[in-house]
């Protein structure tokens, strides 16, 4: 008995000894200036105290300057600045129940630089419960994101985070978005992703503001999971009714065909939900491997395009609602499973030009339709993909929209931008097959070769 007793004894010690270091180890705070000062540091684990927290003041912000690697095409010193910097390592944050409300007026004392609302340089992180807030519609100075990642090996969870303040807002990219846009551009995007092994879990993310929800440039091996993207749309006429502000300044042109806001179609005010850029990040590298997992995007103008990225390319049990542009998009041996998007807008997937290869997918489609045509259901251009499309709970389109080989809208503004380019410039398809489940009608135009359709009536 005395030794079960003893036994027992040095059990509560041991287990008081190991509370007791976690208590020690657990630094607790209760203002943005302490998070900030820790943000600065390693090997830390914090907790904020739950409530409401406004940043108003530049006071704790500072500006950076890192070294672009050797590689890079870019040239001199990258300079960014930021309001909270996350640059030690191997530190852990729980933010759960606090809100950072941010005065939008913030956004425009950073104008020699880019800026991060929030930035982590640092590696091996992990942040839990960020929630951000832009307070009011202040225009940034340059270029801006609410969280950007650049250090290696981050986990950020349950981040939610809300964005305001750009321009032009309320037209989407009909202004135009790079350096022939026909105003000038300012704007505001949610998460970039620069880093290595970065993993999104959870993550929702509300855009009132022109520019992307979440998007890579440079990132390596970034896995998303169980993340939530959303705009808002507006429609042209709403648009074309205005007497005043930079479409009416314009005279309602567009750096889109045929040149001039259309009536009787609607936009996505933000740009894309789950976007890959072909490269960026201190080093210029490629960004390549990009997994996704239960993510959604709603009402962007694309819902996951990620055709930019080298392979592995992977979206599983993904979901695309409402997007102007395209629900899905992939590039080189790009893998879509199990996913499903409705195109009510736009078309459920795009292979945006003809050198896209050797995709699988399997798509359903949602039975959700508007006032807004749909000219093209899906545009398949490239080669070697096997593609299924079916319906979604065997729930038939109950309005007609073609699945099209050879065209794509991208074809399309290539065109017109450059009408004297030969035929087959942008789009094709070739040895192709696609199962289609969905009913739907099919084209095959001129520039497709090879290519194998199985129409099929019976829905899974």
């Amino acid at each position: 008995m005395k030794q079960i007793i003893s036994v027992l004894l040095l059990i509560m010690v041991v287990f008081s000894a190991r509370a007791n270091t976690v208590s020690r180890d657990t630094i607790f705070i209760n203002s943005l200036s302490k998070l900030a000062k820790y943000a600065k540091k390693s090997n830390v684990l914090v907790k904020m105290i739950p409530g409401e927290y406004t940043l108003n003041s530049i006071k704790i912000s500072e500006h950076s300057t890192f070294k672009r690697d050797a590689n890079s095409k870019k040239t001199g010193d990258f300079h960014i600045g930021s309001l909270i910097h996350f640059s030690g390592n191997n530190s852990r944050y729980f933010l759960s129940g606090v809100t950072i409300n941010i005065d939008s007026k913030l956004h425009g004392n950073f104008k020699k630089s880019e800026f991060s609302e929030f930035l982590v340089s640092g590696n091996s992180n992990y942040i839990k419960g960020l929630k951000g807030k832009d307070i009011g519609d202040h225009v940034p100075a340059n270029r801006v994101q609410m969280l950007r990642i650049m250090g290696d090996d981050n986990t950020i969870e349950n981040a939610d985070l809300f964005v305001h303040g750009s321009t032009p807002y309320g037209y989407g990219h009909l202004l135009g978005k790079g350096k022939n846009a026909l105003v000038p551009l300012h704007k505001h995007s949610v998460l970039l992703v620069e880093g290595t092994n970065t993993k999104l879990l959870g993550c929702k993310v509300v855009t009132h503001a022109y520019g992307h929800g979440i998007f890579m440039q440079g990132a390596v091996n970034t896995l998303l999971k169980d993340c939530y993207v959303e705009g808002k749309m507006r429609s042209t006429n709403e648009m074309l009714s205005e007497t005043s502000g930079l479409a009416f300044d314009t005279g309602f042109k567009s750096d889109y065909p045929p040149g001039k806001i259309m009536p009787n179609e609607i936009k996505s005010l933000s740009e894309d939900g789950i976007r890959a850029y072909p490269s960026g990040g201190l080093n210029g590298r490629r960004t390549q491997g990009i997994t996704v997992i239960n993510c959604t995007v709603k009402n962007m103008r694309s819902g996951f395009d990620l055709s930019a990225n080298l392979p592995p390319t992977k979206i599983v049990g993904s979901t695309a609602l409402g997007c102007q542009e395209k629900g899905f998009s992939v590039g080189n041996s790009g893998v879509i499973e199990d996913s499903k998007g409705d195109a009510l807008y736009g078309p459920l997937i795009t292979f945006v030009g003809n050198n896209v290869k050797d995709c699988i997918v399997d798509l359903k489609l949602i039975n959700r339709v508007s006032e807004y045509k749909v000219p093209r259901l899906a545009e398949i251009n490239g080669s070697g993909h096997k593609i299924t499309i079916r319906n979604y709970k065997g729930d038939k389109r109950s309005i007609k929209s073609p699945i099209v080989f050879g065209e794509s809208f991208w074809g399309d503004v290539h065109r017109y931008r450059q009408p004297d380019a030969k035929q087959g410039a942008f789009s094709g398809a070739k040895n192709i097959t696609l199962f289609n489940y969905t009913g739907m009608p099919v084209v095959l135009t001129d520039l497709a070769v090879n290519c194998t359709v199985t129409n099929a009536t019976v829905a899974d």
